[in-house]
């Protein structure tokens, strides 16, 4: 567990002997403000890329983004009907990851060659950093002070030193994060996407990455984990929908974990909403040409792009690639 803040009078844990006050108070209320002062920065850049992403020209590929992300048929309707956290991973993965369709660029690569936007040398740089990430897989180790914990990058096999910007105390040594690691700060952070899962998950988890990884693999026999992450991160979120399809309830527990059961309802039912308007808007075109309406056919739900075994199915019927 990460070490409490010590009290104004207690013994400075750098242990020089003494009192916090008089040691090392000072400095740590610096580093916070600059701390601050630089996560406000990058909200900044970060916001300027969250505008660029939902212009006009970009709306067909947000719906296939969607449908590919949450592993369905939706409409647009879906994303508002998810809660903020949710929406916040999809665009995380959608800004930073998805190859828009007719090419391999993503809204980053286009945003960062966009001349009409005015970004700072340093907005550039950070920017630059952000091209590089991707989604994968840690254990959270240890706390090295109130300020940097210890990942374990479970699919790459090195531990990492990263920036506690709240996300290092809201769990227990051993337990998983799936998240992006942005090198845009030293040492580098989580985004603010990151999920925190229980550490009974790491096995399950790594055994399908792994084999997410060798399928990819038959046919770009020299990719690297870096370069399928960043072309195939969405299979986590796939995962979790399944497995919390398969609890059938709720997880319910004391800790931050993330839980896709509530989401899982939600697009249920935008997916029930989209499949009526269909059938009503195919029931009023025959109607105008005077022939009686056929039943819409049944929606298929997409794999996305990788045939995983035991792929999400929450619908109450078999998952069929599309």
């Amino acid at each position: 567990m990460p070490n409490p803040t010590p009290g104004r009078n207690d013994p400075c844990p750098c242990g020089s002997g003494k009192k916090y006050k008089n040691c090392c108070l000072g400095k740590d209320r610096a580093r916070q403000l600059r701390s601050t002062s630089w996560r406000n920065e990058e909200q900044e850049t970060l916001e300027k890329l969250l505008a660029f992403a939902q212009r006009a020209t970009f709306t067909a590929q947000i719906t296939v983004a969607f449908n590919l992300f949450w592993n369905g048929t939706y409409g647009l309707s879906a994303l508002r009907m998810i809660d903020q956290g949710e929406s916040a991973r999809f665009l995380d993965w959608y800004m930073f990851d998805y190859r828009l369709e007719g090419g391999s660029q993503r809204i980053i690569d286009l945003f960062a060659g966009d001349e009409t936007i005015h970004l700072s040398t340093v907005e550039h740089e950070r920017v630059r950093a952000w091209r590089d990430s991707y989604t994968s897989l840690y254990r959270r180790a240890g706390q090295v002070n109130q300020s940097v914990f210890q990942v374990e990058d479970l699919l790459q096999n090195n531990t990492i030193e990263v920036m506690d910007t709240g996300f290092g105390h809201l769990g227990l040594a051993g337990d998983v994060i799936i998240g992006r690691l942005l090198r845009s700060s030293s040492p580098p952070h989580l985004s603010w996407a990151a999920v925190l899962l229980p550490a009974d998950m790491a096995d399950p988890l790594t055994s399908f990455a792994r084999e997410g990884y060798r399928q990819y693999r038959e046919t770009h026999s020299l990719a690297s984990w870096p370069e399928f992450l960043s072309n195939s991160g969405y299979i986590f979120n796939h995962y979790l929908l399944k497995a919390a399809a398969e609890a059938r309830q709720p997880r319910v527990g004391k800790h931050a974990y993330y839980d896709a059961f509530a989401t899982l309802s939600r697009l249920s039912q935008a997916e029930s909403e989209l499949r009526e308007e269909r059938a009503r808007r195919a029931s009023l075109m025959h109607q105008e040409r005077g022939k009686k309406p056929t039943e819409e056919p049944a929606i298929r739900q997409t794999k996305g792009g990788l045939l995983l075994p035991g792929n999400v199915s929450y619908k109450g019927s078999q998952g069929r690639g599309r």
